[in-house]
């Protein structure tokens, strides 16, 4: 029987899989009971979308029901569960001999897609999967119909932000309870995520009812760091900051309105049909249309230059003109700050790996990513340290179209440990500030080796 549902804040000692100075916490322990629906603070971890041509329709509070196998026991002694219900129909695409097509092993639709509808399992407020760490999930699972292919499962920064295609695998789903659990080492991939999605709308048995019960999620005590902040702006000076563009469009990072702006086009040409550009400057323009989130690039500097495994937090302000959608990648350190790139692919922030803090959602409002600095951001082990990471790379070029991207209130925070000894914090709103090489030349920013920043030695690695 049933008894409560329940967010377990008390750590839990670690058994004999894990090191003996690990200590765990079962952040999510759900137990539901027929009550669970009218506690808004239970049943927060728990919801579900439905979206409809690439539009979504509904983000509604997954419903607590008696167990379908329990209908004639009374409320106190029949079990309770997490019920969902997706309505999408699909359409298989089908080969000339009426068979479903497969690609890479997954079926083809003619219509939508399998995360057309998603339930959501978050951790807690402030809680976050850090890479490197083992973590343990469980949970019991059916559906009304027997489901024909497993429902595959996304890491998620919230419900809806879509960071990586894969959390905890595959789901089956039987007309029975079936018990589900995995332990795995949190990938980088993963890193700084705090919500399962679990896709759907993923087979012909749709529309289905899927139904969740004791759901389990044990994290281990995140490490304590001694953060120091080594880079901060206040969008009043532009200089610190790199672009990158591919399409011979070439304009530099401009403070407007006390925040740091890109462009993502040139607005003065017409980009609805073909247009021309070169990917190198030595040979003749070709055509080509515009199909590429990396053809207007923003490069944000660390501080520091961090090898695969380092640490980092960081924090910013963002909004834009027109909604769009905007990746992250990680990037070598830019060779001079507010260098602009025209139509090479040397220069500033040499491409390292295409994931870093996942896709942002760019509004007209001002949004800040990381506001509480419980976000800890692990360097993606294709970072070395021979090709150490530099900057935060965004891919500004989603939309197709003329944007405007505006960043502000940044700040970049990094474990002393892995701090170089002598490297003092940058703080781009310091515009009187000035760095001379050791030749007594004065530069931009802050390059290898011995640099004097207002009178004071800054050795950078």
């Amino acid at each position: 029987m049933k008894k409560f549902f329940t967010l377990i804040a008390c750590a839990l000692v670690a058994g004999s899989a894990f090191a003996d100075d690990i200590v765990l916490v079962k952040q999510v322990s759900a137990e539901f009971s027929r009550k669970s629906n009218d506690n808004v603070e239970e049943m927060a971890p728990f919801k579900s979308t439905e979206w409809i041509n690439g539009e979504q329709i509904a983000v509604v509070q997954s419903r607590v029901v008696k167990d379908p196998a329990d209908a004639d026991l009374s409320d106190r002694l029949a079990n309770w569960c997490i019920e969902v219900v997706n309505e999408e129909v699909r359409t298989p695409k089908l080969d000339d001999a009426g068979e479903q097509v497969f690609q890479n092993g997954s079926p083809q639709w003619d219509n939508g897609a399998d995360w057309d509808a998603q339930f959501f399992i978050s951790l807690p407020d402030g809680v976050y999967l850090e890479a490197g760490t083992e973590v343990t999930f469980k949970m019991r699972v059916k559906a009304k119909n027997a489901s024909i292919f497993n429902a595959a499962s996304q890491a998620h920064l919230n419900p809806g932000g879509y960071k990586h295609w894969d959390m905890i695998g595959s789901i089956a789903f039987t007309t029975e309870w079936v018990d589900f659990e995995k332990t795995w080492t949190v990938a980088n991939e993963q890193d700084g995520t705090n919500t399962i999605a679990i896709n759907l709308a993923c087979d012909g048995a749709n529309p289905n009812v899927y139904y969740f019960d004791d759901i389990e999620w044990t994290l281990p005590v995140p490490k304590v760091y001694s953060w120091k902040e080594v880079f901060s702006s206040d969008g009043t000076d532009a200089t610190p900051f790199s672009v990158k563009y591919f399409r011979n469009y070439t304009d530099e990072a401009k403070v407007v309105d006390g925040a740091i702006m890109v462009t993502s086009l040139d607005p003065e040409k017409d980009y609805s049909g073909t247009y021309y550009y070169s990917d190198d400057a030595d040979t003749e323009e070709q055509p080509a249309v515009l199909g590429r989130d990396w053809d207007t690039q923003f490069l944000i500097p660390l501080g520091v230059d961090l090898a695969g495994g380092k640490k980092f937090k960081i924090t910013f302000k963002y909004k834009a003109d027109k909604a769009a959608t905007a990746g992250t990648q990680v990037h070598t350190a830019a060779p001079a700050a507010g260098f602009i790139e025209g139509a090479n692919h040397s220069g500033p922030g040499t491409y390292i790996h295409y994931q870093l803090l996942g896709d942002f959602n760019f509004t007209t409002e001002w949004q800040t990513y990381n506001e509480d600095l419980s976000i800890v951001t692990t360097v993606p082990s294709q970072a070395t340290e021979e090709k150490p990471m530099g900057t935060v790379c965004f891919n500004l070029e989603g939309l197709r179209e003329v944007n405007n991207y505006y960043f502000d209130d940044i700040k970049v925070y990094v474990d002393e440990e892995d701090i170089p000894t002598g490297i003092s914090s940058f703080k781009a709103e310091k515009a009187t500030k000035t760095i001379y090489n050791v030749a007594g030349q004065q530069i931009k920013s802050l390059q290898k080796g011995l640099n004097i920043v207002n009178g004071e030695k800054v050795y950078v690695k």
